[in-house]
Formats: structure tokens, sequence, C-alpha cells
């Protein structure tokens, strides 16, 4: 990279930074957002297709005019590929622009018949079903390989002790792995709904028209295989009605992995920190300082923070949006055209930079384990072993813990000494609890009292990886299986003659 093109910063790092990072963490600021209708191009270029082919087999359309038809269609796809084809912001959006361009290079006769049997309303309708499952499968496939990424380090690390917090401090003893795997389930989560999100959306609302149907004989059945949908959505009010709906789905599924992804970036900043000392960023996922040349900051980790709060925001203004409406079209709903494509924007690399981080990833087990000796972790695990050998109520027991911390003056793991010094002002015989204070110093002991579904004891995590990796494989086979369909229905749509 040229000194020109270089940042100011990152002097100090090996290598350059992740450059897709930096356009995240950069975002508008020197990045133009595109025409919104620029983006369903093409795919109002597909639903242009379905719709003429579909007229030409309804008899609706004079089969020698689908041809011509078609080949402006295809001309127009190739002028877009090319960069020679730009939206003319006069003629208000793109399916105006696609028509015009149509009657241009085919004639008015042909151009004119496009619009029959529809409304501009069904065709942005479909136009965006379209980019939302186009959205949601790509989100679902880089979510499954953050998926993976975690799982495959939850693994590696079953056995790496390390300390667990609540409220910001040491709280119990864990592992890395079962933090990992955590997260893990999570995104299984975040893959269910959007499985879900795309169910909702892959039905046809193509022949709605202006939400009360047609009087041309047409074939809503047909379009929706042309479109790779799974079924025709049927009452056309109700079509045109949801256009806000399926909008604020998808935004409400984006929000929730985001905070998903809020929540371990922010383990990475704190976990990273160098006075905690416990992980560090690899050198291209990290930025520096325009002053300060020593800075390694967690700017990714920050920014997908920050975008977690906005979309949050965004899913509220799209829930608003249909207050007080009429059913039937209302002009509102255009403005959540633009506020999803600004969540899917956002948000879209923040699983796929995430992956690649975590892959380079660096852990250090040494001081995860040293840091064991600060906070009392094991004292929690001490009561409950009490309460068992002696047969005690928990409370009890609990205090006669509390007490060994208080008498083990700021060492910061439960003192032998001070164990049985607090056993024996309770009234009991150190000695029937000899093995429990034995296993006081090594958390691995501790771990593997905690053996039950879930926990972190190191079977337990690896059955929990075991079980999460098929979890995310049907996921990504159903993610799979659709996208072929989808692709399918394109070729067929691309290829078909009438």
């Amino acid at each position: 990279m040229s000194a020109t093109k270089r940042q100011i910063w990152g002097g100090h790092l090996q290598g350059s930074p992740d450059a897709l990072m930096v356009s995240f963490c950069s975002g508008r600021d020197v990045s133009p957002v595109p025409m919104a209708d620029a983006v369903l191009l093409p795919f109002d270029l597909w639903t242009n297709r379905a719709h003429a082919l579909m007229l030409a087999r309804r008899g609706i359309l004079p089969l020698d005019l689908l041809g011509p038809l078609l080949g402006a269609l295809n001309d127009l796809e190739d002028a877009w590929r090319l960069g020679t084809f730009q939206l003319d912001p006069a003629l208000e959006d793109v399916h105006v622009n696609v028509e015009r361009y149509v009657s241009a290079r085919a004639g008015a006769d042909i151009g004119g018949r496009l619009h029959t049997a529809r409304s501009r309303n069904d065709q942005v309708v479909c136009d965006m079903r379209l980019y939302l499952r186009a959205a949601l499968l790509e989100l679902g496939h880089a979510v499954c390989g953050l998926a993976r990424g975690v799982l495959d380090q939850a693994q590696t690390h079953a056995d790496t002790v390390m300390p667990g917090f609540t409220h910001h401090q040491p709280a119990m003893i864990t592992t890395w792995g079962h933090w990992l795997a955590g997260y893990a389930q999570g995104l299984c989560r975040d893959l269910e709904r959007i499985g879900l999100a795309l169910t909702l959306v892959n039905r046809n609302p193509l022949g709605a028209a202006a939400s009360f149907g047609t009087s041309w004989p047409i074939e809503r059945e047909l379009t929706a295989s042309l479109l790779g949908f799974s079924s025709v959505d049927a009452n056309t009010m109700d079509c045109i009605n949801a256009r806000w709906e399926h909008e604020t789905q998808a935004a409400h599924t984006y929000a929730l992995l985001m905070n998903h992804l809020s929540a371990m970036s922010q383990d990475l900043i704190l976990l990273s920190h160098p006075y905690w000392g416990l992980l560090e960023l690899p050198d291209k996922f990290v930025t520096g300082s325009s002053i300060m040349p020593q800075k390694r900051n967690p700017d990714l980790a920050e920014v997908i923070k920050g975008k977690a709060a906005w979309v949050g925001g965004m899913v509220g203004g799209l829930l608003s949006m249909p207050k007080g409406n009429m059913s039937g079209f209302n002009r509102d709903t255009q403005w959540t055209k633009y506020a999803i494509m600004d969540v899917v924007r956002e948000c879209q690399p923040a699983p796929v930079l995430l992956e690649a981080l975590y892959a380079e990833l660096k852990v250090n087990a040494p001081r995860m384990r040293e840091r064991l000796n600060q906070g009392y972790p094991e004292a929690a695990d001490f009561a409950d072993a009490l309460a068992r050998a002696l047969k005690l109520p928990f409370r009890a027991s609990y205090d006669i813990a509390a007490a060994a911390v208080r008498k083990s003056g700021g060492a910061g793991r439960i003192q032998e000494s001070a164990a049985r010094e607090a056993l024996s002002e309770a009234g009991h015989d150190p000695a029937t609890t000899t093995a429990i204070l034995s296993d006081l110093a090594y958390p691995e002991r501790i771990l593997g009292w905690r053996d039950h579904t879930g926990s972190p004891h190191p079977a337990q995590v690896r059955q929990q990886v075991s079980h999460l990796r098929a979890q995310v494989g049907a996921q990504s086979q159903t993610l799979t299986t659709l996208g072929a369909g989808v692709e399918a229905a394109w070729e067929r749509c691309r290829t078909l003659k009438a």
C-alpha cells in the first residue's frame, strides 16, 4: 500500500489492518449510501421477468411480444452490471425506470404492457421480499460461520480454566471453552430467528396489485415458482398491509443478533485490556491513534456495540410505522425500505469480521489461571461442598465459607488454614472435610464438582460443543437447501423463453 493510501496510525502493528474492518468502522464517514432503488434493481428485473412470463403463459401478453420484452430486460441487466445504466431520479422509482427502458428498447407497445395486472404496490412489496430473503440467507451463512469458529475454539479450550464474572467482579471458576459455548448457544437462537424470518418472508405477494387484486386472469402460483417463493401469500390486502411487518421482523432479527455480538465485543474489550491480559486481539483487527503511536484500540468491538444500540432504535421506528394507518396501501411504509436497508448495510459484516478475529485470537491460558488467585472464585463451590458433606442448610455452609474468606486476609483464594478455623468456630471437625479442603487449591478439581448438563465441567463443555455443532449443521443445511431452490428459480426465470 502506498504512503498516500495508508492509515496515519498503525506503524507499530504487524501487517496491514483488515480492509473490511476499516470500512465497517468508518461507516458513512467516507462512503456514500447507494440509492435504495438501485439496490432493488436486480430484484425488480427478476420480478418483471416472472410477471412477463406469467402474462404470456396466461395469454394476456402476446407470445410474439414476449421475446423482445425479455430481451430488453436482459439488455438492461447487462448495462447495469457494466455500470452503464443509472436510475433517472426524474422517473421517480426503479419500476418506472425499468418500464421506460423497455419501451425505449423494444417499443412503447411492448413496454406499455409490462405493467398489466399489477401495481407498483405489489411490485415493490415483491422486490423487498426478494431483497430481504437474499439478505437473511447471507446473514444466516455468516452466523453459521461465526458459530462454527467459536465452537472450534470452545473444543480447544474446554480445559482452559479462568474466572467467571458477575457485576464485572470475580464470581466462580469457569473455562474459556464454556464461555465460547455460551456464545454459540445464543447464535443458534439467532439462526432459528433467521429461519423464522425467512419462512415468513418467502411467500409471493405479486398479484395483489394495489391491494385488491386484478380482473386479469393471472396465475400467482406460477410467479411464486418463478421467484423461488415457497407459496402464495393469499389475501391481497394483507400482502400490501404487511409491507412494514417483514422489514420489522428482519430488523428485530438483526437487533437480537447484534446484541449477542455486542456482548461478545464487550468481553473482548475487557478481557484483552492490558491490565487484565487474558486475551490479545490480532493486530489486523485493532486500530491505532492519530496522536499516540502505541495504541491498540478495539474499534471493531466498540463499533459493533454502537451499531447494536442503533439498530434497536431502528426496530422501534419500524414498529411505529403502521400506527393509525387504514388497511390498504399507505405511502408511510415507503420509509421502511430505507430503514431496513440501513440495518442490513450497517450490520451484515459484523459476524464475518468476528469470525475472522476469533480465528486469530490469542488466549493467555497461564494468565487466566493466575487470575483465579484473586476474588475467591471457589467460595460458592466450597459452600456447596460443605452443605453436601456436613448435611447442612446452604445458609449455614454459606456463613462458614464467608468466614473462611474473611479469615484468609486478602489472599485472593481461601486458605486451608482459614477454612479449618472457620469450620472449628462453627462447631465442625475440619478432619471430616479433608478431601474438600485439599481440592481448594486445584481449579480443575473444583470444576469436577459441577458435572451436570450445561456446566463448565470440561466433559460437559465437549458435549455442549457436539450438540451445538449439530444444531448449526442443521440450520446451515436448511439455509443451503433454500438458497439452492432460490438459485434454481432464478436460473429458470432467467433462461425461460415462454
